[in-house]
């Protein structure tokens, strides 16, 4: 059973990040990358990420101190702050894969500067405007602390990843049939964003995980007038960078689901570091020989590339400059459509595992 999440507090994070930055330019140096321009632009990924923790800490700060004497402002800014807590701890101890990471940063960065602008332009002296406020960033910081918490919670689920796996159903498949219920029509891929986010967490909740997206977070997040529950489709969460975030979130649990009950076997890992050794080799050439070492029906691009992108193989993972954009597309369409960015250059890497750091740093 995966341990628990400890939820660890700025200062914490600010040590968690720095320690995941120094393991992985440690492991970078394992890598024969294609070139030392390639090199370079790996080490500024992992550079970024630390620096995106310690400035989205800093301007959340920055807002609790501006509003420091203001009555309206002030339990507002710490609310806020507390959300970017719970963001940074989902974001180091759940997506280790630093290339995937990085893209996950920089969507956690938007949506907390447009919360903050939403803070500044308050109308304090409407109540109405003030509470919805509030109850959004609430529900935000819900949301994302369940699904954070529903990522160690793999024992719930694990009659269901066993029916899943022993019925022999795809990716694709499950997803079609979730969305089915839920009574969107047309292709996954044609979804909303909301509509994907949706099917997903309803695969969740099926799973045995739980429900994060009840009808009081739905209310609180969506544009005022658009949630109904009886049509659902129709709803429009407000922040389009949070709502990405959700997505993340939604399709690394789901996806942890189905995979749940698909030991990786260590000749699928050796033959991926074999494949992408040398001067990293294209993604669709390091799924091929993945491929060859699974079983007939784990055997897909879909599998490989989405195991090596979220969860590893025996902590190997596929690294890459588009990882975040290729984890996007593949989750994006329900795993329906053919692997993107296949001549693409990825190279396969060892990565910290932040949960366990953050463990030792509690």
């Amino acid at each position: 059973m995966a341990s628990d999440i400890i939820f660890l507090p700025a200062a914490k994070l600010r040590v968690l990040a720095e320690r995941i930055h120094l393991i992985e330019r440690t492991n970078l140096a394992d890598i024969q990358f294609a070139s030392t321009t390639e090199e370079v632009v790996y080490l500024r990924i992992s550079n970024s990420n630390l620096q995106s923790v310690g400035s989205i800490l800093d301007a959340s700060d920055a807002a609790v101190t501006k509003y420091a004497s203001d009555a309206v402002r002030r339990p507002i800014a710490s609310l806020i702050f507390a959300y970017t807590e719970t963001c940074l701890n989902n974001a180091l101890q759940i997506f280790n894969n630093y290339t995937v990471r990085k893209d996950n940063l920089d969507k956690i960065t938007t949506h907390l500067q447009n919360l903050i602008k939403e803070l500044d332009d308050l109308d304090t002296s409407n109540s109405a405007d003030v509470t919805a406020l509030t109850e959004k960033i609430e529900k935000f910081n819900e949301a994302i602390t369940n699904y954070t918490k529903m990522t160690a919670n793999t024992r719930a689920s694990e009659d269901f990843s066993r029916r899943l796996k022993d019925s022999g159903i795809d990716f694709p498949t499950l997803v079609r049939r979730y969305q089915a219920n839920l009574g969107f029509s047309g292709q996954f891929e044609k979804l909303t964003d909301e509509q994907k986010i949706l099917v997903y967490d309803s695969i969740i909740e099926a799973s045995g995980r739980g429900k994060v997206l009840t009808h009081k977070v739905l209310k609180a997040i969506s544009v005022p007038g658009s949630f109904r529950s009886n049509q659902l489709k129709d709803i429009t969460i407000e922040d389009a960078f949070g709502k990405a975030v959700l997505l993340k979130n939604a399709a690394v649990i789901t996806w942890d689901v189905f995979t749940a009950e698909h030991p990786i076997k260590a000749v699928t890992r050796d033959a991926i570091v074999i494949a992408a050794n040398k001067g990293g080799a294209l993604l669709g050439d390091i799924v091929s020989a993945a491929m060859v070492t699974l079983e007939v029906a784990e055997a897909s691009a879909l599998f490989v590339t989405g195991v090596g992108f979220v969860v590893g193989f025996a902590a190997g993972f596929i690294v890459g400059q588009i990882a975040g954009a290729v984890f996007d597309a593949i989750f994006g369409s329900g795993g329906s459509d053919p692997l993107p960015n296949q001549d693409q250059l990825f190279y396969a890497a060892t990565m910290p595992d932040g949960k366990e750091l953050a463990r030792l740093i509690a």
